[in-house]
C-alpha cells in the first residue's frame, strides 16, 4: 500500500445504484411492477417521494399510500423477488468504474459503499461486475436508521471502514462521497464531505441539479482519475 500525500483522499464512500452500477432503469421498472401485482397501475414518477428511504421503509410507504399487502414486509418480499435475478444477471457497471476503482485501490485509498439498497442485492451486483473484492464494507440506510436526506449512512460507512482498517476516522473534508442522487449530495455536503456528482441518464435527477450540488460533476467515471481528486485538494 502506498503512502498517501496530503492531497490524496483519506477515504472514498460510494453510492451503488446509478453511481457504480447501471441499475436505476431496473428499479424504475420494478416499482410499478410490484404495484401491478396488487392490481394498481402506476408510473415511476409515483415513487419519487420514496427514493431517499431504505427499501424496507419505502415498501412500508407503498403499503400506507396504496393499501397494498398486509404490511410493508409483504411488499418488500415481492419487490425483492422481482429485483433478485436482475442484480445477478442484468446490471452492468458505469463506464470507467473498474479502472477508477483499481486506481484508488493501488493508491491505498480505503473504499466503502453507502446505499439505500439491501446489502445482498448490492453484493450480487458488485460480484457480477468484478467489483466485490474492493468493497468489504457495505452500509445501508437501514443500518444507519436514517434516509439519505441525512448524512448518517455516510458517517457510519466511514466509521466502519476506518475501524476495519485500524485507522483513525479522518476529517470529513478529506473524504469524497460519490453520488447520483441530489438529496445525498446535499446531505453529505452539508456534513462537510467533498462530493463527486455522477449524472445518471436513467435516474430521476437532472444533470443541472447534480452538477450544482457537488465539487466535481461528471457524466461517467471515465472522466475521473485520482489526479482529478488530488488537483481539487491542492
Amino acid at each position: 500500500m502506498s503512502t498517501q500525500d496530503d492531497a490524496t483522499p483519506r477515504a472514498c464512500i460510494f453510492d451503488c445504484d446509478g453511481t457504480l452500477l447501471r441499475s436505476m432503469g431496473m428499479w424504475l421498472d420494478a416499482e410499478p411492477a410490484v404495484l401491478a401485482t396488487y392490481g394498481y397501475e402506476t408510473t415511476s414518477d409515483d415513487f419519487h417521494e420514496f427514493e431517499p428511504l431504505s427499501v424496507a421503509d419505502a415498501c412500508e410507504g407503498y403499503h400506507r399510500k396504496w393499501g397494498v399487502g398486509k404490511d410493508g414486509s409483504e411488499v418488500y418480499d415481492r419487490l425483492m423477488g422481482i429485483l433478485g435475478d436482475g442484480y445477478r444477471t442484468k446490471v452492468t457497471c458505469r463506464e470507467g468504474v473498474p479502472a477508477f476503482i483499481e486506481e484508488l485501490d493501488r493508491a491505498g485509498v480505503p473504499m466503502a459503499i453507502a446505499t439505500s439498497t439491501p446489502a445482498p442485492l448490492v453484493r450480487n451486483g458488485l460480484a457480477a461486475n468484478g467489483l466485490d473484492r474492493y468493497f468489504d464494507i457495505i452500509v445501508t440506510t437501514a443500518d444507519a436508521g436514517a434516509s439519505k436526506d441525512h448524512p448518517d449512512v455516510y458517517d457510519l460507512a466511514l466509521e466502519r471502514l476506518c475501524s476495519s482498517r485500524g485507522i483513525a476516522v479522518p476529517p470529513r473534508e478529506s473524504v469524497w462521497v460519490f453520488e447520483d442522487a441530489v438529496f445525498g449530495l446535499i446531505s453529505s455536503g452539508a456534513a462537510g464531505y467533498r462530493r463527486v456528482g455522477i449524472y445518471d441518464v436513467e435516474g430521476r435527477q437532472t444533470r443541472e441539479d447534480v452538477f450544482a450540488n457537488c465539487e466535481i460533476g461528471v457524466d461517467e467515471f471515465s472522466e475521473l482519475s485520482l489526479a482529478t481528486l488530488r488537483a481539487y485538494g491542492d
